[in-house]
């Protein structure tokens, strides 16, 4: 009697090329995750770039406003104006007749203040770097007002490119009545 012997072939793991295919696909995967996170990474770099500069020019904005709208004058002897850098000394008058004077100028990249000569600080921060700062002067019939430009950008200038901010402020204590 003859037998027939039935071979079965058990086959354990994968082949050569199944195994070659699954370390490609995950690879390009892993390529594609990849550079997903490194944009993803790059765009929060900016945002926050963006962001900080936003926020430095509006803290800055935000106090040249207040002190614009309380000024009753302009010392244009000690301001620089319609240059930059600018130099802006205000005058406020004290209910004895005094003035009180606040100064904006722009030293070290950063837009910086004085009041009565005292050194306050900084108005920008040190990730941000101011290149502009002027102050043009106009006068209308009844007042008298400020225009502010300044260019704010990031200390790693290969993050976002700088930006230009506005703003026009009416001297108050200036009106004639």
């Amino acid at each position: 009697m003859s037998s027939v012997l039935n071979i079965k072939k058990k086959t354990k793991g994968f082949t050569i090329t199944e195994t070659i295919v699954y370390v490609g696909i995950t690879s390009l995967l892993l390529l594609v995750i990849m550079d997903i996170s490194y944009s993803i990474a790059n765009r929060q770099k900016e945002s926050t770039a963006y962001f900080d500069m936003n926020a430095a020019a509006m803290t800055a904005f935000s106090r040249f406003s207040r002190d614009i709208k309380r000024a009753t004058g302009i010392n244009l002897v000690r301001s620089t104006l319609s240059a930059s850098p600018g130099n802006l000394v205000l005058q406020m008058k004290k209910t004895d007749g005094t003035n009180d004077e606040t100064s904006f100028y722009l030293e070290s990249d950063k837009v910086k203040t004085k009041f009565n000569g005292t050194f306050l600080g900084d108005l920008t921060p040190n990730d941000i770097v101011v290149s502009n700062l002027t102050f043009r002067p106009f006068s209308m019939a009844s007042s008298s007002a400020i225009r502010v430009e300044m260019t704010v950008g990031p200390r790693d200038v290969s993050l976002v490119p700088a930006l230009n901010f506005y703003g026009t402020y009416v001297l108050r204590g200036s009106y004639i009545e």
